[in-house]
């Protein structure tokens, strides 16, 4: 059963939702390399970087490094023992009176809590003020002098008022100061982090004072972690594995270090297998991820590329055109317009979507999008538009050009075609005097224009427009150039064809595409005489006929005597005689007296089929059910060489008209071809199609011996492609087939490629009424 094609139309709207998609995803990939902040980098920190490698993670630890400091000061600040010490002094201030004071941390957060502040969650200075605590200061006292801060021992005070505080400011700052300690203390000492850090120093005194949350881990286990930073006071070099060092860390050990010795040092490291939950561990994630989205994006916009490629190709191929066959080329109406005027519809159409962006689209994108992405959006939509306008322009010009009216129905083509019109009636030294002076022309012109802008290029906007002469002049000497060319070509093809007539060829005929002007009248004439030359051949064409009657007597004469051995050859065989020679011989003269009457028989209907001197009986034939019989009748004969018959047939009545008789003789030779030269144990297949108003049978197979022939000679009288001879045929079957073919208003075609041989038989369909 045949199967059902698919509608080329249904084909085209099938692969345009396909571009469309593909389009979707080039965008959507697009969009993932963009917005991600690690566009413009190329390709290789994907493989070669991590999240450690980066100057995220630089600025990250400087500021944790910013902040290992301030607990190193802290601790010394608001610890004894390791353990939080609320008597510790903070703050000497002297009253108006001259009374120096000394404020506690618990007179401080206990006035800070009075007032009606504490710590939040997240250790940050939440509340406000509340009722006067019993330590609030008379008025006359409201701003002491600032003697000493503990937790700023350098403070130094440029401004007379600048050594004065309320209570409140003091207690405040005390108590930000203790929620940045509390917040270091949690995140860094008591919760489990991926940054571990060991500060070292030792007084004069050998006193060591060491600040680490890496409990008993040594600088040297330290440093066996994924990323470390390891300095000594007593060495100017760094020791580390980083790839971005912090700028700070040098001049905070210096700035800390109370002792002024070179005793200390710092050690870091940072665990990158994440083990715990921090913001490096988290960092790291969304670095991750963003490598995920990068390679995402870039997956995407290669898939999407690619299959925008070949959709664009296929739907090229299928570009103006209805039917599968792909012969004619439909123009819609916009495909009619000139091709200057098609140039300058695009240019407004562009115009005018960039306007409908300007006014409508880029104020509705603000609508849904992010001010972040804005910018990003509105050049995506532009070129969305630019390439949706381009797209529907381009495949007009590609039909015009399929139909071959891209240059034919320009304006330019028009004004060159008037011209040459006018032209061609003149004499050629006033063609050739025209065209010299025309040449020169345009050529001074040019040069005048490109020299006046050289000298002058300071009148020029752009410094470069002084070129577009010279490109102009070039463009015109190759145009120039490609006009003298093709003269040249349509001699050299008149001269190929006056050649070809002279060996003999007097059918040759010049294809008249691209000749025009006086070549084109010449090549004309050329082919007229050609045609005149085929006249006076057909005598000779009758002489060939007398050939033929001459072969179709001579084998009619020879059959009587050949018709009186086959018999008495039979009568002899009806003696039943003993001698087994004899009877050898007998088996010899039968097979070689049939063979003889089927040479002699085939050899006047290849004659007569030739000569067209057959009568047909033309009568209204179902072909389908002709190659089902025949299929039938050879089932056993092919079953003795093993070959299998593989039939494609259609589930449908189609008739031809043709002589049944012939018809049938014509498949009987290309069985019998296929029997005797098909390899043993292969398939033999056969086909109907019907197109076109044509309705083709096929029969393909794989030959046993090598074809050492092209099909042209197959259909010749007395040629096999078996050139051994090892089998019995005349080496008329395909000759005669392909006659009777022709005869009856067919087609008969043989193709060979390699080892498979193919032969077609087209007969013209018959069309029944519908009331049939």
């Amino acid at each position: 059963m045949k199967k059902s094609e698919w509608s080329i139309q249904s084909k085209k709207h099938l692969v345009l939702l396909l571009h469309a998609l593909f389009l979707v995803l080039v965008m959507t990939g697009a969009s993932f390399i963009y917005l991600n902040s690690n566009f413009g980098r190329g390709l290789s920190w994907i493989h070669e970087e991590s999240f450690a490698d980066t100057s995220s993670f630089k600025t990250l630890l400087e500021d944790d490094i910013d902040k290992i400091f301030q607990y190193v000061n802290y601790k010394d600040v608001f610890e004894t023992d390791g353990l939080i010490d609320y008597s510790k002094e903070m703050v000497s201030v002297t009253s108006n009176s001259g009374k120096t004071i000394i404020y506690t941390l618990n007179d401080l957060t206990r006035y800070a809590k009075n007032q009606g502040y504490y710590l939040s969650d997240t250790f940050e200075v939440a509340g406000g003020p509340g009722p006067i605590s019993p330590l609030e200061p008379s008025a006359e006292t409201a701003e002491p002098l600032v003697n000493w801060k503990v937790y700023k021992p350098n403070e130094q005070y440029h401004e007379p008022g600048d050594a004065f505080a309320s209570l409140e400011d003091l207690s405040l700052e005390v108590l930000t100061l203790l929620g940045e300690y509390y917040r270091i203390q949690y995140n860094y000492i008591e919760k489990p982090s991926n940054l571990y850090f060991r500060v070292f120093y030792r007084d004069d005194n050998h006193h060591d004072y060491v600040y680490t949350n890496a409990g008993t881990k040594t600088p040297e286990d330290i440093r066996a972690l994924g990323r470390y930073l390891y300095i000594s006071g007593d060495s100017i070099l760094m020791d580390t594995n980083m790839r971005h060092v912090p700028d700070n860390i040098t001049a905070l050990l210096e700035t800390y270090n109370i002792y002024d010795n070179g005793n200390y040092y710092i050690a870091i490291g940072l665990d990158t297998d994440y083990p715990n939950q921090d913001i490096y561990s988290k960092s790291n994630y969304e670095y991750n991820q963003i490598r995920v989205d990068y390679i995402f994006g870039l997956v995407l916009l290669g898939i999407g590329l690619l299959g925008c490629l070949i959709t664009l190709l296929y739907l090229s191929a299928l570009s103006g055109y209805e039917t599968n066959e792909r012969k004619s080329v439909r123009l819609h109406g916009f495909d009619q317009i000139p091709l200057e005027c098609s140039f300058l519809l695009f240019a407004g159409l562009l115009a005018f979507g960039f306007l409908i962006v300007q006014e409508i689209g880029n104020p509705l994108l603000h609508l849904v999008v992010n001010n972040h992405y804005w910018s990003y959006a509105e050049r995506l939509l532009w070129a969305f538009v630019v390439y949706l306008i381009s797209f529907n322009q381009s495949f007009l010009w590609l039909r015009c050009y399929k139909a071959h009216t891209l240059w034919s129905n320009s304006l330019l083509h028009h004004a060159y075609l008037w011209l040459l019109r006018y032209l061609t009636g003149c004499s050629f030294p006033f063609r050739l005097t025209l065209s010299f002076i025309g040449f020169w022309t345009v050529n001074l012109t040019l040069l005048a224009v490109f020299f006046y802008f050289f000298l002058n290029q300071s009148l020029l906007s752009a410094t470069y427009v002084y070129l577009v002469p010279a490109v102009a002049f070039l463009g015109f000497n190759l145009w120039v150039f490609f006009l003298l060319w093709r003269n040249a070509s349509e001699n050299q093809k008149i001269s190929q064809a006056l050649y070809s007539m002279t060996d003999g060829d007097t059918s040759y005929k010049i294809d008249l595409m691209g000749f025009s002007g006086k070549e084109l009248e010449l090549a004309k004439t050329i082919n007229n005489i050609s045609v005149g030359l085929s006249t006076a051949l057909q005598e000779q064409v009758k002489s060939e006929r007398l050939k033929a009657d001459l072969i179709t007597n001579v084998s009619h004469d020879i059959k009587t005597p050949l018709t009186s051995i086959i018999n008495y050859v039979d009568l002899i065989k009806r003696e039943h005689i003993q001698d087994e020679k004899v009877q050898r011989y007998l088996e010899v003269l039968d097979q070689k007296s049939q063979r003889l009457k089927t040479l002699t028989e085939d050899l006047v209907e290849a004659s007569k089929a030739s000569s067209g001197n057959l009568k047909l009986e033309i009568a209204r034939i179902d072909i389908v059910e002709l190659i089902q019989q025949t299929n039938g009748e050879f089932e056993e004969k092919f079953a003795l060489r093993h070959l299998e018959m593989v039939s494609h047939l259609p589930n449908q009545v189609i008739f031809i008209e043709a002589d049944g008789r012939r018809l049938w003789r014509v498949l009987e030779n290309l069985y019998n071809n296929a029997f005797k030269y098909a390899m043993e144990q292969s398939r033999v297949y056969i086909d109907i199609t019907a197109n076109d108003g044509w309705v083709s049978i096929t029969i393909k197979n794989i030959s046993e011996n090598p074809l050492n022939i092209n099909a042209g000679e197959l259909t010749e009288r007395f040629v096999r492609g078996d050139v051994a001879r090892t089998t019995e045929g005349s080496g008329l079957g395909l000759s005669i087939a392909k006659s009777l073919t022709e005869l009856q208003g067919g087609r008969f075609e043989l193709y060979i490629d390699g080892d498979l041989f193919k032969a077609q038989i087209s007969f013209p369909t018959l069309v029944i009424p519908t009331d049939y």
